[in-house]
Protein backbone atom coordinates (compact mmCIF):
# COMPACT_ATOMS: atom_id res chain seq x y z
CA UNK A 1 0.00 0.00 0.00
CA UNK A 2 1.61 3.55 -0.89
CA UNK A 3 0.29 6.17 1.37
CA UNK A 4 0.63 9.85 -0.05
CA UNK A 5 0.63 12.93 1.79
CA UNK A 6 -1.93 15.34 0.68
CA UNK A 7 -1.48 19.29 1.33
CA UNK A 8 -3.41 21.82 1.72
CA UNK A 9 -6.04 21.00 4.02
CA UNK A 10 -7.87 24.11 5.76
CA UNK A 11 -10.04 23.91 8.78
CA UNK A 12 -13.16 25.05 7.15
CA UNK A 13 -14.70 21.85 5.22
CA UNK A 14 -14.85 23.79 1.72
CA UNK A 15 -14.52 22.86 -1.95
CA UNK A 16 -11.21 21.52 -1.84
CA UNK A 17 -11.63 19.88 1.16
CA UNK A 18 -14.60 17.84 -0.22
CA UNK A 19 -13.19 17.59 -3.87
CA UNK A 20 -10.16 15.17 -1.70
CA UNK A 21 -12.87 13.62 0.34
CA UNK A 22 -15.03 12.92 -1.66
CA UNK A 23 -12.10 11.07 -3.47
CA UNK A 24 -10.55 9.65 -0.62
CA UNK A 25 -14.19 7.88 0.52
CA UNK A 26 -14.20 5.93 -3.00
CA UNK A 27 -10.43 4.65 -3.07
CA UNK A 28 -9.17 1.49 -2.81
CA UNK A 29 -7.73 1.27 0.51
CA UNK A 30 -5.79 -1.50 0.27
CA UNK A 31 -3.39 0.06 -2.19
CA UNK A 32 -3.47 3.56 -1.34
CA UNK A 33 -3.91 5.71 1.63
CA UNK A 34 -4.02 9.50 2.40
CA UNK A 35 -1.93 10.95 4.85
CA UNK A 36 -2.79 14.77 5.85
CA UNK A 37 -0.14 17.68 6.72
CA UNK A 38 -1.54 20.31 8.51
CA UNK A 39 0.54 23.33 7.56
CA UNK A 40 -1.82 25.73 10.31
CA UNK A 41 -1.40 23.84 12.87
CA UNK A 42 -4.88 24.01 14.59
CA UNK A 43 -6.65 21.20 12.87
CA UNK A 44 -8.25 20.32 9.31
CA UNK A 45 -11.55 19.93 8.39
CA UNK A 46 -13.37 16.04 8.36
CA UNK A 47 -10.21 15.13 10.85
CA UNK A 48 -12.86 12.02 12.48
CA UNK A 49 -13.54 10.71 8.76
CA UNK A 50 -9.82 10.49 7.98
CA UNK A 51 -9.04 8.79 11.09
CA UNK A 52 -11.87 6.23 11.28
CA UNK A 53 -10.85 5.61 7.00
CA UNK A 54 -6.96 5.19 8.53
CA UNK A 55 -5.47 8.37 7.44
CA UNK A 56 -2.87 10.11 9.47
CA UNK A 57 -3.34 13.57 10.21
CA UNK A 58 0.46 15.56 10.58
CA UNK A 59 0.52 18.74 12.35
CA UNK A 60 3.49 20.75 11.78
CA UNK A 61 3.83 24.73 13.01
CA UNK A 62 1.58 27.05 10.96
CA UNK A 63 3.93 28.12 7.89
CA UNK A 64 2.71 31.92 7.84
CA UNK A 65 3.98 32.66 11.24
CA UNK A 66 6.96 30.40 11.41
CA UNK A 67 7.66 29.47 7.57
CA UNK A 68 11.56 28.29 8.53
CA UNK A 69 10.32 25.97 11.47
CA UNK A 70 7.73 24.90 9.08
CA UNK A 71 9.60 23.75 6.40
CA UNK A 72 12.19 22.34 8.66
CA UNK A 73 9.35 20.10 9.66
CA UNK A 74 7.75 19.36 6.35
CA UNK A 75 11.69 17.96 5.19
CA UNK A 76 11.51 15.76 8.30
CA UNK A 77 7.90 14.54 7.89
CA UNK A 78 9.03 13.26 4.20
CA UNK A 79 12.19 11.68 5.48
CA UNK A 80 11.09 9.84 8.74
CA UNK A 81 7.74 8.82 7.20
CA UNK A 82 9.22 7.93 4.00
CA UNK A 83 6.22 9.43 1.72
CA UNK A 84 7.18 8.38 -1.95
CA UNK A 85 4.21 11.12 -3.40
CA UNK A 86 2.68 14.72 -1.95
CA UNK A 87 -0.28 16.14 -3.52
CA UNK A 88 -0.58 20.04 -3.24
CA UNK A 89 -3.66 21.89 -3.32
CA UNK A 90 -3.53 25.59 -4.54
CA UNK A 91 -5.50 28.48 -4.31
CA UNK A 92 -2.19 30.47 -5.83
CA UNK A 93 1.80 30.34 -5.85
CA UNK A 94 2.09 31.98 -2.73
CA UNK A 95 3.26 28.96 -0.64
CA UNK A 96 5.82 26.99 -2.34
CA UNK A 97 7.31 25.15 0.68
CA UNK A 98 5.84 21.87 0.56
CA UNK A 99 6.86 21.63 -3.15
CA UNK A 100 10.44 22.78 -2.45
CA UNK A 101 10.46 20.15 0.55
CA UNK A 102 9.44 17.56 -1.60
CA UNK A 103 12.22 18.60 -4.87
CA UNK A 104 14.76 18.25 -2.33
CA UNK A 105 13.33 15.23 -0.66
CA UNK A 106 12.90 13.57 -4.68
CA UNK A 107 9.52 13.16 -4.11
CA UNK A 108 6.44 13.38 -6.94
CA UNK A 109 5.27 16.17 -6.09
CA UNK A 110 1.31 16.56 -7.80
CA UNK A 111 0.83 20.63 -7.69
CA UNK A 112 -3.07 21.10 -8.05
CA UNK A 113 -4.34 24.33 -9.41
CA UNK A 114 -8.05 25.08 -7.45
CA UNK A 115 -8.52 28.48 -8.52
CA UNK A 116 -8.61 30.85 -11.63
CA UNK A 117 -7.06 34.13 -9.67
CA UNK A 118 -5.47 34.96 -6.62
CA UNK A 119 -7.65 35.11 -3.14
CA UNK A 120 -7.40 38.30 -1.37
CA UNK A 121 -4.96 39.68 0.67
CA UNK A 122 -1.88 41.87 -0.63
CA UNK A 123 0.47 39.67 0.48
CA UNK A 124 -0.65 36.55 -1.13
CA UNK A 125 -0.90 38.64 -4.39
CA UNK A 126 2.38 39.63 -4.53
CA UNK A 127 4.26 36.23 -3.43
CA UNK A 128 2.10 35.15 -6.43
CA UNK A 129 3.82 37.45 -8.64
CA UNK A 130 7.29 36.72 -7.57
CA UNK A 131 6.94 32.62 -7.17
CA UNK A 132 4.72 32.19 -10.57
CA UNK A 133 7.16 31.85 -13.11
CA UNK A 134 9.26 30.01 -10.62
CA UNK A 135 6.37 27.38 -9.82
CA UNK A 136 5.76 26.70 -13.72
CA UNK A 137 9.41 25.70 -14.17
CA UNK A 138 9.81 23.26 -11.76
CA UNK A 139 9.81 19.53 -12.54
CA UNK A 140 6.46 18.36 -10.68
CA UNK A 141 3.54 17.03 -12.20
CA UNK A 142 1.15 20.27 -13.12
CA UNK A 143 -2.76 19.48 -12.30
CA UNK A 144 -5.96 21.58 -12.31
CA UNK A 145 -9.62 21.33 -12.02
CA UNK A 146 -10.43 22.69 -14.59
CA UNK A 147 -9.15 24.25 -17.94
CA UNK A 148 -8.84 27.91 -16.48
CA UNK A 149 -7.48 27.18 -13.34
CA UNK A 150 -5.05 25.27 -15.28
CA UNK A 151 -3.81 27.75 -17.71
CA UNK A 152 -3.78 30.76 -14.86
CA UNK A 153 -1.60 28.66 -12.90
CA UNK A 154 0.22 27.03 -15.17
CA UNK A 155 0.01 28.99 -18.14
CA UNK A 156 2.04 27.22 -21.80
CA UNK A 157 2.99 24.67 -19.63
CA UNK A 158 -0.52 23.69 -18.76
CA UNK A 159 -1.59 20.17 -20.92
CA UNK A 160 -5.46 19.60 -21.10
CA UNK A 161 -5.05 15.91 -20.11
CA UNK A 162 -4.05 17.27 -16.38
CA UNK A 163 -7.67 18.02 -15.16
CA UNK A 164 -8.94 15.81 -12.41
CA UNK A 165 -12.39 16.02 -12.39
CA UNK A 166 -14.37 17.71 -9.24
CA UNK A 167 -16.00 14.66 -8.95
CA UNK A 168 -19.03 13.72 -6.01
CA UNK A 169 -21.44 11.01 -5.14
CA UNK A 170 -24.59 11.73 -7.30
CA UNK A 171 -26.48 9.44 -4.46
CA UNK A 172 -25.81 12.20 -2.25
CA UNK A 173 -27.72 14.65 -3.86
CA UNK A 174 -30.65 12.90 -4.81
CA UNK A 175 -33.92 14.60 -4.35
CA UNK A 176 -35.27 13.31 -1.81
CA UNK A 177 -39.11 14.88 -0.84
CA UNK A 178 -39.60 14.05 2.73
CA UNK A 179 -36.39 15.32 3.64
CA UNK A 180 -37.50 18.67 1.67
CA UNK A 181 -40.55 19.02 3.45
CA UNK A 182 -38.97 18.36 6.88
CA UNK A 183 -35.32 20.32 6.47
CA UNK A 184 -38.54 23.26 5.08
CA UNK A 185 -40.62 22.86 8.12
CA UNK A 186 -37.56 23.18 10.13
CA UNK A 187 -36.46 26.60 9.15
CA UNK A 188 -40.24 27.90 8.67
CA UNK A 189 -39.60 28.04 4.55
CA UNK A 190 -42.97 25.75 4.29
CA UNK A 191 -44.36 26.57 0.61
CA UNK A 192 -41.67 29.48 0.18
CA UNK A 193 -39.35 29.94 -2.98
CA UNK A 194 -36.27 29.22 -1.99
CA UNK A 195 -32.95 30.65 -3.55
CA UNK A 196 -29.76 28.59 -1.92
CA UNK A 197 -25.92 29.30 -1.54
CA UNK A 198 -23.26 27.19 -0.15
CA UNK A 199 -19.67 28.62 0.44
CA UNK A 200 -17.66 30.20 2.14
CA UNK A 201 -18.14 34.18 2.81
CA UNK A 202 -15.28 35.14 1.38
CA UNK A 203 -14.28 38.31 -1.09
CA UNK A 204 -13.99 36.51 -4.03
CA UNK A 205 -17.33 34.92 -3.25
CA UNK A 206 -19.29 38.31 -3.88
CA UNK A 207 -22.15 37.37 -1.20
CA UNK A 208 -23.65 40.77 -0.66
CA UNK A 209 -25.10 40.59 -4.23
CA UNK A 210 -27.20 37.92 -2.71
CA UNK A 211 -29.02 40.47 -0.23
CA UNK A 212 -29.49 42.64 -3.63
CA UNK A 213 -30.87 39.92 -5.03
CA UNK A 214 -33.32 39.01 -2.43
CA UNK A 215 -34.06 42.17 -1.92
CA UNK A 216 -35.05 42.73 -5.75
CA UNK A 217 -37.21 39.61 -5.94
CA UNK A 218 -38.89 40.63 -2.76
CA UNK A 219 -40.23 43.60 -4.98
CA UNK A 220 -41.57 41.13 -7.35
CA UNK A 221 -43.15 38.41 -4.77
CA UNK A 222 -42.71 38.12 -1.16
CA UNK A 223 -42.72 34.90 -0.79
CA UNK A 224 -39.16 34.52 -1.77
CA UNK A 225 -36.52 33.29 0.99
CA UNK A 226 -32.90 33.48 1.15
CA UNK A 227 -31.25 30.40 2.51
CA UNK A 228 -26.76 30.27 2.99
CA UNK A 229 -24.86 27.34 4.03
CA UNK A 230 -21.12 28.78 5.00
CA UNK A 231 -19.52 31.28 7.23
CA UNK A 232 -15.90 32.83 8.03
CA UNK A 233 -14.84 35.84 6.60
CA UNK A 234 -17.48 38.24 5.59
CA UNK A 235 -20.62 36.30 7.36
CA UNK A 236 -20.90 38.69 10.54
CA UNK A 237 -21.09 41.66 7.92
CA UNK A 238 -23.19 39.56 5.63
CA UNK A 239 -25.99 39.19 8.33
CA UNK A 240 -25.56 42.68 9.74
CA UNK A 241 -26.45 43.88 6.42
CA UNK A 242 -29.48 41.78 6.02
CA UNK A 243 -30.35 43.29 9.51
CA UNK A 244 -29.64 46.88 8.23
CA UNK A 245 -31.75 46.34 5.16
CA UNK A 246 -34.75 44.56 7.35
CA UNK A 247 -34.86 41.44 5.60
CA UNK A 248 -34.39 38.57 8.68
CA UNK A 249 -37.21 37.07 8.01
CA UNK A 250 -37.37 36.10 4.58
CA UNK A 251 -33.26 34.99 5.15
CA UNK A 252 -32.58 31.70 6.93
CA UNK A 253 -28.31 30.99 7.79
CA UNK A 254 -27.49 26.93 8.20
CA UNK A 255 -24.19 28.08 8.82
CA UNK A 256 -20.73 25.70 8.34
CA UNK A 257 -22.58 22.01 7.84
CA UNK A 258 -20.32 18.74 7.28
CA UNK A 259 -22.64 17.54 5.29
CA UNK A 260 -24.59 20.29 2.93
CA UNK A 261 -26.74 17.70 1.06
CA UNK A 262 -29.91 18.04 2.89
CA UNK A 263 -29.45 21.68 2.50
CA UNK A 264 -29.76 21.14 -1.60
CA UNK A 265 -33.06 19.66 -0.67
CA UNK A 266 -34.59 23.08 0.82
CA UNK A 267 -33.28 25.14 -1.99
CA UNK A 268 -35.40 25.88 -5.55
CA UNK A 269 -32.91 27.66 -6.87
CA UNK A 270 -28.99 27.67 -6.66
CA UNK A 271 -27.07 31.03 -7.01
CA UNK A 272 -23.09 31.76 -7.06
CA UNK A 273 -22.30 35.38 -8.22
CA UNK A 274 -18.68 34.81 -7.46
CA UNK A 275 -15.80 37.38 -8.90
CA UNK A 276 -13.93 34.17 -9.89
CA UNK A 277 -13.84 30.24 -9.63
CA UNK A 278 -11.64 27.41 -10.03
CA UNK A 279 -14.33 25.05 -10.57
CA UNK A 280 -17.16 25.09 -7.92
CA UNK A 281 -17.50 21.82 -5.93
CA UNK A 282 -20.71 23.35 -4.84
CA UNK A 283 -22.26 23.88 -8.14
CA UNK A 284 -21.31 20.48 -9.31
CA UNK A 285 -23.40 19.20 -6.12
CA UNK A 286 -26.21 21.59 -6.86
CA UNK A 287 -26.63 20.43 -10.35
CA UNK A 288 -26.40 16.91 -8.58
CA UNK A 289 -29.47 17.76 -6.62
CA UNK A 290 -31.16 18.95 -9.85
CA UNK A 291 -31.52 22.67 -9.06
CA UNK A 292 -31.71 25.41 -11.57
CA UNK A 293 -28.33 26.89 -11.52
CA UNK A 294 -27.55 30.37 -12.02
CA UNK A 295 -23.90 31.61 -12.09
CA UNK A 296 -21.87 34.54 -12.29
CA UNK A 297 -20.42 34.95 -15.82
CA UNK A 298 -16.92 35.47 -14.05
CA UNK A 299 -17.08 31.54 -13.58
CA UNK A 300 -16.27 29.42 -16.53
CA UNK A 301 -19.01 27.79 -18.33
CA UNK A 302 -16.97 24.26 -17.54
CA UNK A 303 -19.22 24.12 -14.71
CA UNK A 304 -22.37 23.62 -17.20
CA UNK A 305 -22.29 19.77 -16.44
CA UNK A 306 -26.53 19.41 -17.39
CA UNK A 307 -26.77 22.24 -20.43
CA UNK A 308 -29.38 24.20 -18.13
CA UNK A 309 -27.20 26.45 -16.10
CA UNK A 310 -27.58 29.88 -16.68
CA UNK A 311 -24.76 32.58 -16.41
CA UNK A 312 -25.72 36.31 -15.85
CA UNK A 313 -24.05 38.86 -15.47
CA UNK A 314 -23.40 40.58 -11.41
CA UNK A 315 -23.81 44.06 -11.58
CA UNK A 316 -26.12 45.46 -8.76
CA UNK A 317 -28.57 46.43 -12.06
CA UNK A 318 -28.92 42.67 -12.96
CA UNK A 319 -29.81 41.38 -9.61
CA UNK A 320 -33.66 40.98 -11.13
CA UNK A 321 -32.78 38.52 -13.80
CA UNK A 322 -33.57 35.74 -12.14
Amino acid sequence: MQRILQVGFSSNPGGVENVVMNYYRAIDKTRFQFDFLDIYGGGIAYQDQIEKMGGRIIRIQNYKKHPFNAYKQILNVLSSMDYKCMHVHMQSAANLLPIIAGRRRHIRVIAHSHSSSTPKGVLRKLLHIININILRNMDIEKYACGERAGLWMWGNKFDKKNIICNATDLSRYEFNPIIRENKRREIGFENKIVIGFVGRFGEEKNTFFLIDVLEKLLEKNKEVRLLTVGGNDLYDEFVNRIKERHLDKYYYSAAVQKDVSPWYQVMDVFLMPSYFEGFPMVGVEAQAAGLQCYFSNRISREVDLTGNARFLPIDKENAALL
